[in-house]
């Protein structure tokens, strides 16, 4: 099995699904940081299992509330459903520290999303046979995109016009005579914002599924046990790194205005 195979790209009819795909998705065009690459459908698969995953846990979150206390007391074993519970509850926490609670528990079916799609999709490059959906650009890119419209659209809903102020600097006298010096940086830092996000995802998961499969392919037995352990670490920690930024950005964007 090589560093592209998995299991569902070894069933006969793999590869004429992708062929019949490739004609209406495939993209031709090359700029910047999309060069050509190979067409493939593996990341959608991997995120297909993610979102598998996910609803399985919700489903089994949800059951756990039907008790008669309706889920205020936690369960005393470590089930999905606790689990679920633990994940979603540090979420919130970590969203309430940075923009209250009220902000958090509005944006916390996004950002709670996030970290449970980014997670199951991490930790699938730890399973043998299978590849991880975060390991390629278009999925970071398109969740990165996702926050950038997301927290942009909020700060101008939340605080209209001066939102769009703080792209044009201070005012100096009642005007912001350095506007044309701040909204370039204004414009370049944001945009810089899901292109960081994308990249610092794709290049750790990527690089350590790669060391994963380099000491496996040496030594199968025991040696790889290590870079598991440190692969699961790194798996929570981007995570936690995804999921925090697009929080601050949510949170400063919808954070009350200065007047300028």
């Amino acid at each position: 099995m090589g560093d592209h195979d998995t299991w569902y790209t070894l069933l006969p009819a793999w590869h004429e699904i992708e062929h019949a795909f490739e004609a209406g998705l495939r993209r031709d065009w090359r700029a910047l940081m999309f060069q050509d690459t190979s067409f493939t459908l593996i990341h959608v698969m991997a995120a297909l299992i993610a979102c598998v995953l996910i609803l399985v846990a919700a489903l089994r979150y949800r059951s756990s509330l039907a008790h008669g206390d309706g889920g205020i007391v936690p369960e005393r074993r470590f089930t999905l459903g606790a689990m679920i519970d633990g994940f979603v509850g540090a979420v919130f926490k970590l969203a309430s520290d940075v923009m209250g609670e009220k902000d958090a528990a509005k944006y916390l079916p996004l950002v709670g999303t996030l970290a449970l799609f980014i997670f199951c999709c991490n930790i699938q490059g730890l399973v043998p046979g299978l590849l991880p959906a975060t390991d390629t650009l278009k999925t970071n890119l398109a969740l990165s995109l996702i926050v950038f419209i997301v927290y942009n659209v909020s700060g101008i809903l939340r605080n209209g016009t001066h939102y769009l102020a703080h792209f044009l600097g201070p005012k100096i006298g009642g005007f912001p005579w350095l506007f044309p010096l701040f909204l370039l940086v204004e414009i370049a830092s944001h945009l810089a914002r899901p292109v960081s996000l994308s990249l610092r995802l794709l290049g750790n998961i990527l690089a350590d599924h790669k060391v994963v499969i380099a000491i496996s392919g040496l030594v199968a037995v025991l040696l790889p046990v290590p870079f598991l352990l440190l692969g699961v670490m790194v798996a929570i920690v981007q995570t936690l790194i995804f999921t925090l930024l697009s929080i601050i950005y949510i949170g400063m964007a919808i954070e009350h205005a200065e007047e300028h």
